[in-house]
């Protein structure tokens, strides 16, 4: 029952990326008069940022999120490991600066990215003084 909770978690965290990524991108764009318009399919900059969010294990993403953009929260070393080996460093990166390019978060950009390193060099050194 747990670990299905953590996938709807994990799954809604992937949506809100998703839909955070879709709806900033659409707001960029100046709408027509034509009526309700129907949501386009994702550009593959898009895809690229929801994919990456995707592959962090259950829980994980709620995690890492949380103690990059808010700095409220610890990362445990099963997430670090998730983080470190399943998302990898390239989409780690690129999801936190896409994020902070969003006008939410745009204000905190610099305390953002010092966090963002942070969370990456701590899973980094705690998972190498494990082995």
């Amino acid at each position: 029952m747990a670990s299905l909770k953590t996938l709807y978690v994990v799954l809604a965290f992937a949506l809100s990326l998703n839909l955070l990524i879709h709806t900033s991108l659409s707001s960029e764009t100046p709408q027509s008069s034509q009526g309700p318009s129907t949501p386009k399919p994702l550009s593959a900059y898009e895809k690229y940022h929801s994919d990456c969010a995707s592959k962090l294990k259950p829980h994980c993403g709620e995690q890492i999120f949380f103690s990059v953009f808010v700095g409220n929260q610890t990362v445990t070393n099963r997430c670090c490991l998730s983080l470190l080996n399943d998302m990898g460093k390239a989409c780690h990166t690129d999801v936190t600066k896409f994020v902070v390019s969003l006008p939410t978060f745009k204000q905190n950009q610099t305390q953002i990215l010092k966090r963002s390193e942070k969370v990456w060099n701590d899973c980094s050194s705690r998972l190498i003084n494990l082995h």
